[in-house]
Parts: structure tokens; C-alpha cells; sequence
């Protein structure tokens, strides 16, 4: 965060630049297991949504990556579980909705994972309970 304040200026001074977050589907939807991680995640959505409302008048896109959970060894057990997204899978769904354009709110959301995004919309208790085991 105090590394992208400090290049505002840089990048608003360029014809086009793109601020990219990482946020999570527990940015959404925490997951009991984990609420530091879920309470991060749900932060870094916050200020990417208030970063590009300040940003909304100038060459600089703020764009959030919100990704399910994906089968890597970022997290241990996620690579072998059945319901994480292949590697393979998510990276070719983000890169064509990149190419695409296809970002409404300036989120970069897969498939897979909004059901997370929309729970508030579409059954957060519902959700809420498939993933945290409360169902």
C-alpha cells in the first residue's frame, strides 16, 4: 500500500498505467479457519475500491485480482485439494478476461469464484455455510 502511494504520482504522470491488487474470494466470504487472512483480504478490496475512485479522472486503472482458492503450494494442502481451481485453469481464465476487457468494477473475477463475490447478493448465509463447514 505505501509502496503504490508512493508511485501515484509516477503513474499519473504516464499516458496509461494499471495498478493491480490481490485480494481473495474471503475478501467476500470469510473463512473461520482463517480470519486474519479473510480480514487482509477484505482490506486490500476496500482500499482498491477507494484507490480507483481517486484515481477515477486520471490515466491510472486500478484493477483487483480476486481469485477461489487455486491449486498451488502457496498454502499447504492446496494443491491436492479436489476443490481447489487447477493452476492451469484460473491463470488462462484471468489472462483472456484481461484481454477482453472484461473487468465491470475493475475486479478480474472468474468463474469459480463468484459465488463468493455475489453472496451478499445471492445467499450469504447459503455460501457462508458450504464454506465454512456451518451448513
Amino acid at each position: 500500500i505505501r509502496l503504490t502511494g508512493a508511485l501515484i504520482g509516477h503513474l499519473k504522470a504516464q499516458p496509461a498505467a494499471t495498478v493491480m491488487t490481490v485480494s481473495s474470494g474471503l475478501a467476500f466470504i470469510p473463512l473461520t479457519a482463517t480470519p486474519t487472512y479473510s480480514a487482509t483480504k477484505a482490506a486490500i478490496h476496500s482500499w482498491s475500491q477507494s484507490l480507483r475512485t481517486q484515481l477515477k479522472d486520471t490515466s491510472v486503472e486500478v484493477l483487483e485480482l480476486a481469485p477461489p482458492a487455486v491449486a498451488t503450494d502457496l498454502m499447504p494442502g492446496h494443491a491436492e485439494n479436489p476443490n481447489s481451481m487447477p493452476l492451469a485453469d484460473y491463470t488462462t481464465e484471468v489472462i483472456g478476461l484481461i484481454e477482453r476487457g472484461d473487468t465491470p468494477r475493475g475486479e478480474i473475477l472468474v468463474e469459480r469464484v463468484k459465488p463468493l463475490r455475489f453472496a451478499e447478493v445471492n445467499g450469504y448465509e447459503a455460501v457462508y455455510g458450504m464454506l465454512n463447514g456451518t451448513h
